[in-house]
C-alpha cells in the first residue's frame, strides 16, 4: 500500500512540473512575441518618420494643393505661369504660406504648411468641391501626402523651380526700392489701373465721373468710381494688397465674394507710370480725385 502511495505521489509532481514547464515555455513565447510586435512598431515609426523628412516645406506646399486639386505634378509643371493677370497660373510664397491662384478667373487656395500637418483654405461649393463662393478647408498630414507624391517628387520640383519658390516673394519685395515720389492719390490710381486695366482710366471730355479715395469700414483704402469696379487695397511698404470683385459667374455684384491679389509700388510705377501719356492720364485723374 504504501509503494502505491509513493508511485502515485512521484506521477502528480512528475506531471505538475510538466504543466509549469509548459507554462514557463508559454510566457517565453508571450514575451517574445510582444518584443518581436514592438520591434516590428518601432521600425515602422522610423520608417515613416525618414519619408516625412525626404520633402521640404516647399514641396509640402505643392503636395497640398495637388491633393486639394486631384491634379499630378507633371500637369502642373506644364501650366502656363501667369504674369499680371494674364491667364494661367500664379504661385507666390510668403513663409510657409503658398498662394495658388487661377487667371482670369481669380479664383484661389492658400496652403499653410506647418510641423505635421498641410492646411489648405479655399473658395468651396455648396456642394463640397473647389471653386465656388463659400470658404472651405481641409487638412492633411505630412505623412499622407509624403506616401501619396513620393513618386512625384521630381515634378513637384520642377513646379518649384518654375514659380521661383526657392525664394520668398514677399522677403524679395521689401528688399525693392520704395518709390517715396509717389503720393496717395497716384498710388490709388495706379492700383486702381491694375485691377481694371489701364484703358478704364478715362479722360476724355465727356467723362465728367472723378475717382473717389475713402477708407472702408473694415479700414483698407478703397478706390473708384462708386462701382462694381471699385477696389480695396492696403499698402505695407512696398507691398500692395489688394481686392476685387469676383466677376467670374453671373452672381449678382452685391453677393459676389472679394479676390485677394498683390503687387508692388515699384511694379507698378514701371508698368502704369513710365510712359509720357500713361503718366498724364494718372495726373488728370489723380489731380481731380475726390477724397473722402
Amino acid at each position: 500500500m504504501k509503494k502505491r502511495l509513493v508511485i502515485a505521489s512521484t506521477v502528480m509532481i512528475a506531471l505538475s512540473l510538466t504543466a509549469c514547464g509548459n507554462q514557463s515555455s508559454s510566457t517565453n513565447d508571450t514575451s517574445s512575441s510582444v518584443k518581436t510586435a514592438k520591434k516590428v512598431s518601432s521600425s515602422s515609426s522610423t520608417s515613416a518618420t525618414k519619408q516625412t523628412d525626404k520633402f521640404n516645406n516647399n514641396e509640402y506646399g505643392v503636395m497640398g494643393y495637388l491633393m486639394l486639386s486631384q491634379t499630378s505634378a507633371s500637369k502642373l509643371a506644364n501650366t502656363t505661369r501667369s504674369t499680371g493677370d494674364n491667364e494661367g497660373m500664379k504661385i507666390t510664397k510668403n513663409g510657409n504660406t503658398y498662394t495658388f491662384g487661377v487667371f482670369p478667373m481669380g479664383h484661389s487656395a492658400n496652403v499653410i504648411v506647418n510641423n505635421d500637418n498641410v492646411t489648405v483654405r479655399y473658395d468651396e461649393n455648396a456642394d463640397g468641391t473647389g471653386m465656388g463662393d463659400k470658404n472651405g478647408s481641409k487638412t492633411y498630414s505630412k505623412d499622407e501626402l509624403a506616401n501619396k507624391y513620393a513618386s512625384q517628387k521630381d515634378d513637384i520640383d520642377k513646379v518649384i523651380a518654375k514659380f521661383d519658390l526657392n525664394k520668398d516673394t514677399n522677403t524679395t519685395n521689401n528688399q525693392q526700392p520704395v518709390p517715396t515720389d509717389l503720393d496717395e492719390k497716384t498710388e490709388a490710381v495706379l492700383i486702381y489701373a491694375k485691377a481694371n486695366g489701364f484703358d478704364t482710366l478715362d479722360v476724355s471730355d465727356d467723362n465728367k465721373a472723378k475717382m473717389e479715395l475713402s477708407t472702408a469700414d473694415n479700414d483698407r483704402k478703397t478706390v473708384g468710381y462708386g462701382s462694381d469696379g471699385d477696389v480695396q487695397y492696403q499698402i505695407d511698404g512696398n507691398n500692395v494688397t489688394y481686392w476685387t470683385l469676383d466677376h467670374s459667374n453671373d452672381t449678382p455684384a452685391y453677393k459676389q465674394k472679394m479676390v485677394e491679389h498683390t503687387t508692388t509700388l515699384s511694379e507698378l510705377k514701371q508698368e502704369f507710370y513710365t510712359a509720357g501719356n500713361q503718366r498724364q492720364t494718372v495726373d488728370i485723374i489723380s489731380d481731380n480725385m475726390e477724397e473722402d
